[in-house]
């Protein structure tokens, strides 16, 4: 049943207006915390595949598909189940399930010991990690104006990526002072406590006003609108908030999940279907496999993961800088440049001998990475109507998952035998193709209102 709407234009006009204070800040906080317990096994997978391999005496192979890609093929179910969920139920009760899921399989893992049962942990932590990226993205998007849109979601990622050095230093301690039984368990058994810490403090969060107001709850997102205005008005000792500058009326409509593929955004579905399948190869195929590129080229399993956190500290300065410039370089050609300049150091990367120039070099790919991925993940979620922002988002990014899973093993097993040189020429091919898919399909998104870009 639609409400009767008790207040002119939309409560998009007011959130556009409203300046930056507590009310943002502790949702950023809330929505960074599940960000960054998930993060550590998503950017963690590559080492402890190379620890678990180590203990459990698992060839390269055997390791990739229990650790990475079974959990990749989880985030692939739960990208689309959740993100259907955000769009049916709310974002506020993805949040409410998604931890607890992802905290659940990694503690059950870590009391694995056979390959399978592993595997099949791994995979029920992946469905809750696939839950949180589009979600995210999506109650980012909808609670931050369009002039900073990309600025807030980008320091939510930037906070989340120190996760990555977190993970690497954490497995190399586990390598030298644990016992080896427990030294990949530990890790498991952390991840699953921080998301359960984390989901206790997110049942806090309300939910999105503009989901509210599609779904003709007019009350309730005013209520939540009206309580921020009140408290940064407070804040900020203002006699009045600045005026709101268009009027938008919006039409309730609840989403089917058919309607990703409505003639108003059906090319834009099938745009980011084509870039997330490859760019999955970009991302994960150094970013996974930087830990076997550093042990074909010889390096000790110790050194592997000492350089491995060096190179993983490049996320988190490469998303310090893309906070600065992702509101002012248009959203399309900052994902285009920054994967060709992956491609570029990448490749020199993979021709480089000298052990210092390996690291520095992959330091500045994986600053380069986290640049590519915070340009997209505002991106994807931006560019869908709040219908089916969700459901569209997390159906685009669970193509990448389940790719992530073909072309990581594929370069695993048929290019990386042959050396870390042949296995970046097939990223190429992926970066080409992205490359192409958006240069001539993508829309405009930068520091517009998510009205302005649906329409």
């Amino acid at each position: 049943m639609v409400e009767e709407k008790k207040y002119t234009g939309s409560v998009s006009d007011r959130l556009e207006r409203l300046p930056f204070g507590t009310p943002q800040r502790n949702f950023l906080l809330m929505v960074t915390g599940g960000e960054w317990a998930e993060t550590l096994m998503l950017l963690g997978n590559g080492a402890i595949l190379a620890l678990v391999a180590s203990i459990l005496h698992f060839s390269h192979v055997l390791a990739t598909l229990v650790v990475p890609t079974s959990f990749f093929l989880g985030e692939f179910v739960g990208s689309i189940f959740f993100g259907w969920l955000g769009d049916q139920r709310g974002r506020r009760t993805v949040f409410l399930y998604n931890l607890l899921v992802f905290s659940g399989g990694m503690i059950l893992a870590g009391l694995m010991s056979s390959a399978i049962l592993i595997a099949v942990f791994v995979f029920i932590g992946g469905i809750g990690v696939g839950g949180e990226f589009p979600i995210v993205d999506t109650f980012t998007t909808e609670m931050m104006p369009g002039r900073e849109r990309g600025k807030r979601l980008a320091t939510v990622y930037t906070i989340a990526v120190t996760a990555g050095p977190v993970i690497a230093f954490l497995v190399y301690e586990m390598k030298l002072v644990a016992p080896p039984f427990y030294s990949w368990r530990i890790i498991f058994w952390f991840m699953g406590i921080i998301g359960i810490a984390i989901w206790a403090v997110r049942t806090r969060l309300n939910e999105s006003p503009r989901w509210l107001e599609v779904h003709g709850k007019y009350d309730e997102a005013d209520k939540i609108v009206k309580n921020w205005e009140d408290r940064i008005m407070k804040e900020k000792n203002l006699a009045k908030l600045p005026d709101v500058r268009e009027v938008t009326d919006i039409t309730p409509k609840r989403s089917r999940y058919r309607d990703i593929f409505s003639p108003d955004i059906r090319n834009r579905t099938i745009m980011m279907l084509i870039f997330q399948f490859f760019q999955s190869g970009i991302f994960y195929g150094f970013t996974s496999l930087a830990p076997l590129f550093l042990l074909t080229k010889g390096i000790s399993l110790v050194h592997t993961l000492e350089f491995t956190f060096l190179i993983y500290s490049g996320f988190f300065f490469g998303s310090i800088f893309n906070v600065f410039i992702i509101d002012k370089v248009e959203r399309k050609w900052g994902i285009i440049t920054s994967a060709l300049l992956a491609g570029v150091l990448g490749t020199l990367f993979a021709i480089e001998t000298n052990v210092i120039a390996v690291v520095i070099l992959g330091f500045i790919v994986t600053f380069i990475l986290w640049n590519f991925s915070n340009f997209f993940h505002t991106y994807q979620a931006e560019i869908f109507p709040t219908r089916v922002r969700p459901t569209a988002a997390g159906t685009v990014y669970s193509v990448s998952r389940i790719s992530t899973s073909i072309l990581v093993p594929v370069i695993t097993a048929f290019f990386l035998p042959h050396g870390v040189l042949a296995s970046f020429g097939i990223i190429w091919v992926f970066i080409l193709i992205v490359v192409v898919d958006l240069a001539l399909l993508g829309p405009k998104a930068s520091r517009l209102r998510v009205e302005q870009i649906a329409s």
